[in-house]
């Protein structure tokens, strides 16, 4: 099994957190919900990636507030092992524009997250930043 080093921001703004719709062409896990994400560039830090990543994603303006510790999720239904950087990250304003990678946006309470189809460790992300 494959590890795959990601970076996930959950963007906060006024209270709620932002989870994103991938594109039903995503290549990993198309049409799931799923938090700004993506795979750290050689050379590049962790937390350069995760600000690029959100405003690439949304068009958003983020500032980190909290580092979490590094988790690895195990997904046997792809033979992938992801090694996770979550990130709590504010956005001042809650105009997202979204770009190719995907389809809707809601921003929502963090108790909400079971009432979605999720990427995996998702949960584990709210719970190693403290906000569930």
């Amino acid at each position: 099994m494959k590890t795959y080093f990601v970076v996930t921001g959950v963007v906060k703004s006024k209270g709620k957190v932002l989870i994103l719709k991938k594109s039903p062409k995503d290549y990993n896990y198309p049409s799931r919900w799923s938090f700004c994400s993506g795979f750290v560039k050689e050379f590049e830090s962790a937390e350069d990636t995760v600000l690029r990543e959100i405003k690439e994603e949304t068009g958003l303006k983020a500032k980190i507030m909290k580092k979490g510790r590094m988790f690895q999720k195990n997904d046997k239904s792809n033979g992938k092992n992801w090694a996770i950087m979550p990130f709590l990250c504010e956005a001042k304003s809650g105009n997202v524009k979204l770009d190719h990678e995907n389809v809707e946006f809601k921003w929502i309470d963090c108790k909400d997250i079971r009432k979605y189809k999720t990427v995996p460790g998702l949960e584990k992300d709210l719970k190693v930043l403290g906000l569930t």
